[in-house]
């Protein structure tokens, strides 16, 4: 039986700040704490998935003009809060960097590539 790759994720420092000072301040303020808390360890396993099966995020078209195929994976929560994770893959170095935590609601043009 083959032995099943694991991808290293990792989380940019851009991506980072915006899912801690735009994602979660927005959800914190319209969701209870507890419907934010559930929500917040959605969004954990859906990027954890990411280690075992990266190539199931959908390619992100928006993203022009660049040598990286970028995907994304959604969460759905309501039809006010649909979260994107975008996100990049190095099958050489068996690696998934997620570039953007993006609210679907926002200009597509404020979408971060790095």
């Amino acid at each position: 039986m083959a032995s099943q790759v694991v991808y290293e994720i990792i989380i940019t420092k851009p991506a980072r700040d915006r899912f801690q000072f735009e994602i979660l301040s927005y959800i914190e303020r319209n969701f209870s704490l507890i419907r934010a808390i559930e929500i917040e360890n959605q969004l954990s396993e859906l990027l954890l998935s990411l280690q075992i099966n990266p190539q199931r995020g959908s390619v992100e078209k928006s993203i022009k003009g660049k040598q990286s195929i970028f995907r994304f994976i959604l969460l759905q929560e309501t039809k006010y809060l649909e979260i994107k994770i975008v996100y990049v893959i190095d099958e050489s170095k068996n690696l998934v960097q997620v570039t953007d935590f993006f609210l679907t609601k926002m200009n597509p043009t404020k979408m971060r590539f790095t």
